[in-house]
């Protein structure tokens, strides 16, 4: 790669961790801890995308591919195999999706039928196993029911409440979800920077400000992105849901195409240039 396109990749990827960064030292986490975690990365993206297909994904070629010792590929694998396993938010906004659009499990009007928890058809473990395959249902309605998206009746059923899963920030579920999120955003971006011609990217867009708003007209401006995003999303799952294959076990994994949209609202908290005017300098 030449130096004219290296060096801006690299500001471009300094300013891209501000914001992560601030977020690790408010919590403790060490450069060394994050160095791992960057050391992962480029592990995880040699063996899935740069190692040609039917050569062996060794050790050394990773090295060799990223960089790293032999020793670094092998102990952050260590450290990887060594990692707990956790209950999904893919799985559990499956589950989500199945229940308020599958129509098994919808009653008058369309609205989500409260369900038993146990059974053979038309349960709460039924409407886990189509959509979130092997995970515990208990632990998965515990998680709902912990976050505000369920609750669990006296009499044994299950009622959904909240459609929208959102884990607590800093829990591993948020967390998981912080992660996704970015790494879906980066990849819209990094794939549209690489397209050829107008028109071949992924749709994004943005409206913003030029100057600023007044606090009470970024109030109102809050209120209606909640509103009118909320609807949009609404929407757009009701078609996804609609259109995909129901399961996620029809379609060979070569075939399915994983797509969806996000929607969020940002604040630039870039500081402020400083006053260059020569007559706030005192002579």
């Amino acid at each position: 790669m030449s130096e004219s396109v290296k060096k801006p990749l690299l500001a471009a990827c300094r300013q891209l961790l501000h914001p992560l960064v601030r977020m690790l030292l408010r919590h403790g986490v060490s450069y060394g801890e994050f160095s791992d975690s960057v050391r992962g990365a480029y592990i995880d993206i040699a063996k899935n995308e740069l190692v040609p297909a039917g050569r062996p994904q060794t050790d050394a070629r990773i090295a060799i591919l990223t960089g790293l010792t032999k020793h670094e590929v092998v102990r952050v694998r260590n450290l990887d195999a060594a990692g707990d396993d956790a209950i999904g938010t893919n799985r559990i906004a499956r589950v989500l999706q199945g229940w308020s659009q599958d129509p098994q499990y919808l009653g008058p009007y369309g609205l989500p039928l409260e369900v038993p928890f146990t059974g053979a058809t038309k349960s709460f473990e039924e409407l886990v196993r189509r959509y979130a395959d092997d995970v515990p249902a208990r632990a998965l309605l515990e998680e709902l029911v912990r976050v505000g998206a369920a609750i669990e009746m006296a009499d044994g059923y299950v009622r959904l409440v909240n459609r929208t899963y959102l884990p607590a920030p800093l829990d591993p579920a948020g967390l998981e979800r912080f992660g996704t999120a970015v790494s879906y955003f980066v990849d819209t971006v990094a794939f549209n920077l690489q397209k050829k011609r107008q028109g071949e990217g992924r749709f994004e867009r943005y409206a913003m400000t030029v100057e600023g708003l007044s606090p009470s007209a970024f109030q109102l401006f809050d209120a209606l992105v909640r509103e009118k995003g909320q609807e949009l999303l609404v929407a757009l799952d009701d078609w996804l849901g609609q259109y995909e294959t129901k399961g996620g076990h029809k379609l060979p994994t070569s075939e399915a195409i994983k797509t969806g949209v996000g929607i969020f609202h940002f604040i630039d908290k870039t500081p402020a240039p400083p006053n260059d005017d020569s007559s706030d300098v005192e002579n």
